[in-house]
């Protein structure tokens, strides 16, 4: 399976709910850490690195935002990088306010083909307008 088809296979288990499918991907050490951001107020927005802990990141995004379209559009990949560009619509929850999103996910896979490293850059900016309401 090439890189991109790993970040693919990723995306469908993540819109099936599909946990167990989604660790099956990541090293145990993955490097998930999003806590540098702007909006890092937002529960989905920090350090979810390490297996153990990575579960928490999907909660946060499953009780905070009421996804409508998750729609990866490109997959960049060059060695152990995949870049994704992708377009996100969602609800923010405890708001109601709509979180309208282009962004790019830069994934890093080690030697066996797991994910060891993620980085999601978006337009923060609305992120915490449609967070604080």
């Amino acid at each position: 399976m090439s890189n991109s088809q790993t970040i693919q296979t990723l995306y469908d288990a993540f819109s099936r709910q599909d946990m167990a499918g989604i660790l099956a991907l990541v090293a145990d050490d993955v490097d998930w850490n999003n806590e540098g951001v702007a909006s890092k107020e937002c529960p989905w927005n920090g350090n979810f690195s390490g297996k153990a802990k990575l579960p928490g990141f999907f909660q946060a995004v499953g009780e905070c935002l009421d996804i409508r379209v998750f729609s990866p559009q490109t997959f960049v990949e060059q060695g152990d990088h995949v870049v994704v560009l992708l377009r996100i619509e969602s609800t923010v929850r405890q708001t109601g306010k709509p979180l309208l999103n282009d962004a790019v996910y830069v994934w890093r896979l080690d030697g066996s083909g797991k994910v060891s490293r993620y980085r999601h850059y978006n337009d923060t900016a609305a992120e915490i307008v449609a967070w604080r309401g």
